[in-house]
């Protein structure tokens, strides 16, 4: 009975520990379109923490991703919206981006659980 006991509370502490680990939310507000797919990438060097391509149906996206492990760590954020549904960023003549894009570093804090970017249009 002592064993099913200690297994149980177990369990309990690696489901609440997983919970924790997801309290984190990348918010991408005022996109610029509500059509298309958003990409969304974040590494902490070699390691890869998200990789996600969502539809976008409003003028924002909440993004769900675990930053438990890179807590004071420079992280790489990379977003752009695909409007023509090739899965590619595209580019003008002059080598800048068409499609609305981020590329930035972020350092998650232990008690900040929201992110908040937008993407940058150029024209």
């Amino acid at each position: 009975m002592k064993k099913l006991l200690f297994i149980l509370v177990l369990i309990a502490i690696c489901i609440s520990a997983k919970a924790e680990n997801s309290a984190y939310t990348i918010i991408v507000s005022e996109l610029p379109y509500t059509e298309g797919t958003l990409y969304v990438s974040a590494a902490c060097g070699d390691k890869e923490l998200l990789k996600v391509a969502i539809e976008v149906e409003g003028d924002s996206v909440a993004i769900p991703v675990d930053f438990s492990e890179v807590i004071d760590k420079e992280v790489s954020l990379r977003a752009f919206q695909d409007l023509d549904e090739d899965k590619q960023l595209k580019f003008d003549n002059y080598g800048r981006p068409a499609e609305p894009f981020l590329q930035t570093k972020l350092i998650p804090q232990k008690g900040k659980t929201n992110y908040d970017f937008k993407l940058t249009v150029l024209q």
